[in-house]
């Protein structure tokens, strides 16, 4: 019984090693959408400011400067879907690394539960052992108490 425990505390650390893992994975994963979040919104205000300055009619302007900055504007948005889609990606996989982390640590949960049912088993035992000792003492006891009675008295 001892070595099943000690089996199953095993695999409770491996399942609570794995479960810190993905914890931390999460966190990675949580950091890297904030940082996306930052580097969108700084386009963003980037591209708010073109647009500011592209409609500001600052007087007379050549066709080709206008294509520049349209050109601009162009790459800006393109950085911007680029940037939504690795958010919309990296949200993915924080959904897919939070549903992992959920059933580790149920796992987590569950093992710890068996695992204190053997312990609890295995106390239980050892005390049922003990007491089975105190009996048989108990019993020796008397049977000695018995007979130097009843052989003294026949």
């Amino acid at each position: 019984m001892a070595g099943e425990l000690k089996r199953f505390k095993r695999v409770l650390h491996v399942r609570e090693v794995e479960r810190e893992i993905t914890e931390s994975e999460l966190a990675v994963k949580m950091r890297e959408e904030e940082s996306i979040l930052t580097r969108l919104n700084e386009i963003e205000a980037r591209r708010e400011d073109a647009i500011a300055d592209f409609c500001s009619g600052k007087g007379v302007v050549s066709p080709r400067q206008l294509w520049f900055e349209r050109q601009s504007l162009d790459v800006m948005e393109r950085k911007m879907n680029k940037n939504k889609q690795e958010l919309e990606c990296c949200r993915a996989e924080i959904e897919e690394t939070k549903t992992i982390l959920l059933e580790r640590h149920r796992n987590v949960q569950m093992m710890e539960h068996f695992v204190g049912r053997l312990k609890e088993l295995e106390v239980k035992k050892g005390i049922d052992a003990e007491q089975n000792n105190l009996d048989d003492i108990t019993t020796m006891r008397y049977r000695r108490i018995s007979k130097g009675e009843g052989g003294g008295l026949g």
